[in-house]
């Protein structure tokens, strides 16, 4: 999380420090409406920049993980990002329906219809004749983002009906680089100002195009059989084995994959729960019932269905160099660890490992796999049941493993349980990087 408000903050600065360059020696603070003009082309600037940001980060490039811990948090900037796109866009807006935008020329009479003077639009722009439309669109643009960010953002909205309507976003993005170069004034073209806009503008457009797409034709990825399925009913989680093609290059223990079962259906994210055998060339998934879709798995995954597999993803890959580690795995949460474990087992020099298990639902075999599987790894098992053996917390966790200040916290379940451990542990001294999270939460 640090690093998605680390990238946040400094991507902010960047173009707030680009366009005070530009300003200085264009603004006037002693000029009124040179300011007002000025904050209505630096408003559009930071919402423009934002949502390129954010546009390109939906592409899934997976090159780009190493610089922002992973997907997940990709994804997680990828909201706020968008967020903050949105929030200052309202302000632009507002500022230009408030006042602070003027048609080029006003006939004097009172009531007179506004008419054209390209004299007067040609010192508001270089494209005097695209003024109309560029301005036409911007209030639907708008409106659209407002629609987009909420399907979004409201939990109660289905992945399937979200997924349908958020690729939207980036035509919005196309018009709104439109609007933005169109309506950018004359003198801050040659300014740094305006060749960042110019240059969001394109990787905006690019990565829009691009999103567009994958859209119809879906992200790359390799097919995949069923090999073999198993359900625990009591828990309502279904593990899955696939066997993927020869382009599956491997994987590595914590990392997830996007699952297609049926197109219209889209991708879903899935942790993978199996270590990479190249030999038998299978990689397996642990799937709790949550909602429509994965309620509907259990038809989907039986033995010889065909699926689509596109990853891996992630770096929530146990690898900070820590003679010991404490790995918190909140119900599904589970999944990395399971997934880990099973490597040790064939790979057993690495850390001394503290494995705390967190469920409300109880499946004895289960819990019988998960104790076989530990001791085959070599590793110390904590299962806690809260019915009975009440919740989890850092203080709970420091008390059974009396060297937790030489351990890093590999944790994955519920982002509320994750941060309050994070403080809890924070609170007691352990660094901040040496708390790990995955933030599975792709919305």
């Amino acid at each position: 999380m640090r690093r998605v408000l680390f990238s946040f903050t400094v991507f902010n600065l960047a173009l707030v420090a680009l366009f005070a360059i530009s300003a200085v020696g264009i603004v006037s603070l002693a000029d009124t409406t040179a300011v007002g003009q000025a904050f209505t082309q630096f408003t559009g600037f930071l919402s423009l920049g934002l949502m390129a940001f954010s546009v390109v980060l939906s592409t899934r490039q997976r090159w780009l993980e190493p610089a922002f811990g992973g997907l997940d948090k990709m994804y997680r900037l990828h909201k706020w990002l968008g967020i903050g796109a949105l929030a200052i866009a309202l302000v632009h807006w507002l500022v230009k329906t408030g006042g602070g935008h003027r048609p080029p020329v006003e006939d004097a009479a009172a009531g007179a219809v506004p008419t054209f003077d390209p004299a007067a639009a040609a010192s508001e722009t270089l494209f005097p004749s695209l003024m109309g439309p560029a301005h036409m669109l911007a209030q639907p643009v708008l409106f659209a983002m407002i629609a987009l960010v909420l399907v979004a953002l409201i939990r109660l909205v289905p992945y399937r009906v979200f997924r349908k309507f958020h690729f939207v976003m980036a035509g919005v993005f196309v018009i709104f680089a439109f609007h933005s170069l169109v309506l950018m004034r004359p003198e801050y073209w040659s300014t740094p100002f305006g060749w960042a806009t110019v240059a969001l503008c394109v990787l905006g457009t690019l990565a829009s195009l691009y999103c567009l797409v994958i859209r119809f034709v879906g992200f790359p990825g390799v097919r995949a059989s069923v090999a073999a399925s198993r359900y625990y009913p009591e828990l309502k989680v279904l593990e899955a084995e696939l066997e993927v093609g020869a382009a599956w290059a491997g994987h590595r223990p914590g990392q997830f994959a996007f699952v297609i079962t049926d197109r219209r259906e889209g991708a879903h994210p899935f942790t993978i729960a199996t270590a990479w055998n190249p030999a038998n060339r299978r990689i397996g998934f642990i799937a709790k019932e949550l909602g429509d879709y994965t309620a509907g798995l259990r038809q989907q995954f039986t033995q010889g269905a065909t699926v689509k597999v596109e990853g891996p993803y992630g770096r929530f890959t146990f690898d900070d160099g820590r003679a010991r580690q404490i790995w918190v795995g909140a119900g599904i949460g589970i999944t990395p660890f399971v997934a880990k474990l099973r490597e040790m087992a064939t790979a057993p020099n690495g850390p001394r490992v503290d494995l705390f298990h967190t469920t409300r639902d109880v499946s004895e075999p289960a819990l019988a796999r998960l104790r076989a599987e530990a001791a085959a790894a070599g590793i110390a098992l904590h299962i806690i049941v809260t019915a009975h053996d009440g919740r989890l917390d850092a203080t709970r966790i420091m008390a059974e493993v009396p060297a937790w200040r030489e351990a890093s916290v590999w944790f994955c379940g519920p982002s509320r349980f994750g941060a309050d451990l994070r403080r809890g542990f924070a609170k007691a001294g352990l660094a901040p990087d040496a708390f790990h999270q995955e933030l599975f939460e792709m919305r």
